[in-house]
């Protein structure tokens, strides 16, 4: 007997705007393109496109990637293919490096706040996970400093860190603590794990260069993810680091024995890319979201006034709201859903359990009439 199991990751209430999603609207998805880009694949690659794949990653997107990215604003780098590795998007990329780089026990820090869901896959792996605390320039590099030096503190394997618009903070690391960041790795010899995924979709000037372009040593692996800037269905993303690093991916048991990750996928994407049709949609991109980042932070500043603090984000998906100290906002939230809208509470987003007065919106997708809405449902319960 046939069950009615659900299609798609997304499930919200009817009647709910639910702000807590990170996903696109769905009509940012690329439909026309992959309807473009599947015939330009099955006429150019037919050959190798239901074949395994090489362990790398298929060949022509990564110099294709490569060749993108090292043109972008955001990068400001040369990017060579040899520092390129294909995954199953950055989640897969972050649960592989902790297979490679990390055993149980060990302890990984990460910033606070931080992506709430990151942690289940640290948990998975039988890590200790430690916050290190953050400001309006993102990770404190010299907090970190004192952590590290600390003899009674545990040596970190990984550093976990999402140092441009970061979730949920929006935050964006300086260039000064980039630099920091990479020299403390090479020096206490830890590995970072660069969360990269929205380098490329600022909403004015482009933000520093990643961190992968300060190591010279081998010491940060980059995480891109075609997610945000074409599909999240695709389940496709890459790993730029040294080469040396890259070659560590390349000869794990599950690239040894299935070939390269996602190929078939691989092979819709190079022709997104050889055809010349990303960039125009990473533009469109940025100038739908960059209207709805106006939009709903005008409501907020109209319908709640004083009563949440907020940094407008230069990219990226989300708005990290701040209450008053005496506000919960998980505890709100049931009234809040009662009033037909929903966010995530602050103190999922932290190792220690903190932030019970900040919360996440993300505008990625809804409309900016639906936007507007969602303030007014939440000025609903929060400003009783």
């Amino acid at each position: 007997m046939a069950t009615s199991l659900p299609s798609v990751l997304i499930s919200i209430p009817e009647g709910v705007l639910d702000l807590s999603w990170g996903h696109p609207s769905p009509r940012l998805h690329a439909l026309d393109v992959f309807q473009r880009a599947a015939a330009h694949a099955w006429a150019t690659t037919r050959a190798a496109t239901l074949q395994y794949g090489a362990e790398q990653g298929f060949g022509p997107l990564l110099n294709a990637l490569a060749a993108f990215l090292s043109q972008q604003p955001a990068y400001r780098m040369t990017v060579a293919p040899e520092s390129l590795f294909l995954t199953g998007g950055a989640s897969q990329a972050i649960d592989l490096a902790c297979t490679l780089f990390a055993r149980e026990g060990d302890t990984i820090l990460v910033e606070e706040p931080t992506y709430y869901l990151v942690s289940k896959i640290f948990t998975d792996h039988h890590l200790r996970v430690i916050g290190v605390p953050t400001d309006a320039d993102g990770l404190c590099a010299d907090i970190l400093e004192s952590i590290l030096a600390d003899p009674s503190q545990p040596k970190p394997a990984l550093l976990y860190t999402i140092p441009t618009y970061q979730n949920p903070s929006g935050s964006v690391l300086s260039l000064e603590r980039r630099r920091a960041l990479v020299d403390l790795a090479q020096r206490y010899g830890f590995l970072v794990l660069s969360d990269d995924v929205y380098q490329l979709l600022h909403y004015g000037p482009p933000p520093p260069p990643p961190l992968v372009a300060f190591d010279d040593t081998g010491c940060v692996v980059s995480l891109g993810s075609f997610s945000k800037i074409l599909a999240p269905g695709l389940r496709l993303g890459w790993v730029q680091a040294h080469p040396t690093l890259i070659r560590r991916f390349m000869a794990t048991g599950m690239v040894a024995s299935g070939g390269g990750l996602n190929h078939m996928t691989s092979t819709l994407v190079h022709a997104v890319l050889d055809q010349g049709w990303l960039a125009p949609n990473i533009d469109m991109l940025r100038t739908t979201y960059a209207a709805r980042v106006q939009a709903l932070a005008a409501a907020l500043r109209t319908h709640l006034r004083d009563k949440v603090c907020f940094e407008a984000p230069g990219g990226g998906f989300f708005f990290w709201l701040t209450c008053p100290p005496h506000v919960d906002t998980a505890a709100l939230l049931p009234l809040a859903q009662e009033a037909g809208v929903s966010y995530r509470p602050g103190p999922g987003f932290s190792p220690s359990g903190g932030f019970s007065n900040a919360l996440r919106v993300s505008f990625a997708l809804y409309e900016i009439d639906e936007l507007e809405e969602v303030v007014k449902r939440l000025a609903q319960v929060l400003t009783k």
